[in-house]
Order: C-alpha cells, then structure tokens, then sequence
C-alpha cells in the first residue's frame, strides 16, 4: 500500500513506478522484462508511459548503437519523487538506530536471502506456467 501510495502522489500506476524503481543507472527494455516477467510490447508501453511524464528517457548504449537504455532523469526523481520519502527515511533511521552494527548486519544479510528466495520462487512460478 506504501507503494501504491507514492505512485499514486506522482501519477503513475504502480506497475509504472515499480519499473521506475528497477532502472537505476540505466537498464534495457530487455532486461526490464527479464525482471518483471511483462511482455516486450507491455514493457515498451511502461517506459512511454514513464516518459512522456518525463520520469526516464532513452539513451543509445556508448558500445552498442543497436541497444537503447532506459534512464532515470534524476532531477525529475529528486524534485518529485524523493520529498516523498522524507519521513519514510527519518522514521527508519529511528528503527535503525536502536540496533549496533552486528545486528544491522544480521538483519540486512537475512533480507538480501528473503529477496534471493522470492527472486528464486518467482522463476519458478514463470518456469511451471510454461
């Protein structure tokens, strides 16, 4: 529900801004739905979508003039985006100060093995629908 709230604060439906999340320093439409699952079509759509509200645009790769990389524009994601997260990052920098390091560091390797293993059941749920 967090997350459909934000994207809700920008004008973006969730799976929009669920892709806006996954781009990072650039990332191609490819892998975006190796990523997601979602069509090459539906993934085209998504990025259209992001970028006529001007949240990403469409780079050609430096070493690859075939390869288009889908980008953040990083301005647009700070003035809109990033307001919204202030409290969001003042009130978990509250949780996170009540652990030391060592149990930072227990519970952020327990969350990167939670990702690994939905990563790892969602390949499985795509490969048995096949």
């Amino acid at each position: 529900m967090f997350h459909q709230s934000l994207a809700d604060k920008v004008g973006l439906n969730l799976t929009d801004y669920k892709v806006l999340g996954m781009i990072g320093d650039g990332v191609t439409a490819g892998k975006i739905a190796e990523i997601t699952g979602l069509s090459s079509g539906m993934v085209t759509t998504v990025v259209d979508r992001l970028e006529k509200k001007n949240f990403v645009y469409r780079d050609k790769d430096a070493h690859d003039r075939r390869k288009v990389i889908i980008k953040l524009n990083s301005d647009k994601v700070a003035t809109e985006l990033a307001p919204l997260f202030q409290s969001f990052r003042r009130v978990m920098g509250a949780l996170f100060s009540k652990y030391n390091a060592e149990q930072l560091a227990l519970l952020e390797d327990f969350m990167r093995d939670c990702i690994d293993i939905f990563q790892k059941e969602t390949l499985k749920l795509r490969e048995s629908s096949d």
